[in-house]
């Protein structure tokens, strides 16, 4: 399982490897779609603590004063900033292995996306599985009991959920632990 921890871990890393990389100070920034992150070597920065020229060369907006380089993969947009007194990623070399560092940040933290995002959909799908279940049982306890077709049974605890503002999933669940009604399952 990745957590949010594992990606800050990464930036920080690779903060530090870029900044070894350009001979500079590094800010990392790393967009997705769940996420807006600012690293240095140190961690997690707010954007609050950028200085000007760093926080506006990583929104685009301006490059005085430092080397910007950019990279994206499908899931995430990767930005570097380094301050520096003398323009050392000029230097093609280390302007080179910067950027090649960069693609590599990007692509693992397409990976870390994708994972998050697999990880939640399982988790929704578990989630779904049980509450069918749930369902399926609680409507066979109102099948068994008063002789209803399943559209009645499930319509009773719809009913429920919908009169009382509680998740179906809810309802069915304390009809199947408790032998209530629906009604009285609240």
């Amino acid at each position: 399982m990745v957590r949010s921890e594992d990606l800050e871990e990464m930036l920080s890393v690779a903060a530090a490897a870029l900044g070894d990389a350009l001979g500079g100070e590094v800010v990392l920034r790393v967009t997705t779609s769940q996420h807006d992150l600012y690293a240095s070597a140190s961690g997690i920065v707010p954007g609050s603590a950028l200085t000007p020229a760093a926080h506006a060369a990583l929104a685009l907006d301006h490059l005085d004063g430092g080397v910007l380089i950019a990279s994206g993969g499908e899931h995430a947009q990767c930005r570097v900033w380094v301050e520096a007194r003398q323009l050392v990623g000029e230097d093609a070399v280390q302007r080179t292995v910067g950027e090649l560092l960069l693609h590599s940040l990007a692509q693992s933290v397409d990976r870390i996306v994708m994972v998050d995002r697999f990880r939640q959909n399982e988790a929704h799908l578990e989630l779904a599985v049980e509450s069918h279940r749930l369902v399926g049982q609680a409507m066979g306890i109102l099948i068994e009991r008063h002789r209803m077709t399943s559209e009645e049974a499930f319509g009773a605890l719809r009913r429920a959920s919908q009169h009382h503002n509680v998740k179906l999933r809810e309802i069915a669940r304390r009809v199947v632990e408790t032998g209530s009604e629906p009604d009285e399952a609240v």
